[in-house]
């Protein structure tokens, strides 16, 4: 787990972490806290789980802390589970889990997360729809087809899996991680399957308004979103042979539809 300044939220992770049905693991949570200045950390300290927090600055973002938290793990599990702070658990989450690892033990499994107070899924897997590595479409819950990738939010991933695929790539600062890792999974032939019910609720990230493109650019291009070297090395890494004359372009697109059409 990464967490920077939710105390709150993170807290409510926990309080439905303890109203789950957890019987049939056992738990050691391994935390980057990057640099949280509020009660985050005394919050971490205070739960009743096996927790091993490590400190970051505060420009770790998502990628790098989950690297570092990833680093720390001083035995071998029967698998590694990824979560978000910002996750509200449903209480039968872990039952689906054990469920799905009995069914599929040497696949990584992906919970899918709904919006608050409705059936929609916000977060979960993937499939790629074109040429572009990050052209990618969102399951339903009604789809039954395996992800390509997944968002990091809910992932469990076999000791096997971890072993062979390796780290979280720290590379990244924030965005693309998730997505990279998922790649590499199906890369090495390893199957993803999504668990079938959904594992909790949650809510997406709400864009701020701008009033001059200037300021769009900036947060598009930032080191959380898509800092532009992170996106080179995605698309080298990812786009297929035949398809990486069209990288530029990739690049590009986001740019000229903020500076030229004014979506943003």
């Amino acid at each position: 787990m990464a967490c920077h300044n939710r105390a709150q939220t993170t807290n409510i992770f926990f309080e439905s972490l303890k109203a789950s049905k957890t019987d049939r693991f056992n738990f050691q949570f391994y935390v980057t806290d990057d640099g949280s200045t509020d009660d985050t950390y005394n919050i971490l300290k205070s739960q009743p789980f096996r927790t091993k927090i490590l400190k970051g600055d505060g420009n770790l973002f998502w990628a790098k802390s989950m690297a570092k938290a990833e680093e720390s793990i001083d035995c071998l599990p029967d698998g590694i589970l990824w979560v978000n702070d910002d996750l509200e658990l449903l209480p039968n989450c872990f039952e689906n889990l054990y469920k799905s690892i009995q069914l599929h033990p040497r696949a990584v499994l992906v919970g899918q997360v709904l919006r608050r107070k409705t059936n929609k899924i916000i977060y979960g897997g993937y499939r790629s729809s074109s040429a572009h590595p990050l052209k990618i479409s969102l399951l339903e819950r009604t789809q039954t087809e395996n992800p390509d990738t997944f968002n990091g939010n809910f992932v469990y991933i076999p000791t096997e899996v971890r072993l062979a695929v390796g780290p979280i790539n720290s590379r990244y600062s924030h965005a693309y991680a998730d997505c990279d890792y998922g790649y590499r999974v199906r890369k090495i032939g390893y199957e993803i399957k999504l668990i079938p019910d959904a594992i909790g609720e949650g809510e997406t990230n709400k864009s701020p308004e701008f009033v001059t493109k200037r300021e769009a650019l900036k947060f598009f291009y930032n080191k959380k979103n898509n800092r532009l070297s992170d996106q080179i090395y995605f698309l080298l890494k990812f786009t297929k042979l035949k398809y990486k004359i069209f990288i530029p372009i990739f690049l590009l697109s986001p740019f000229l539809k903020i500076v030229i059409l004014n979506k943003y």
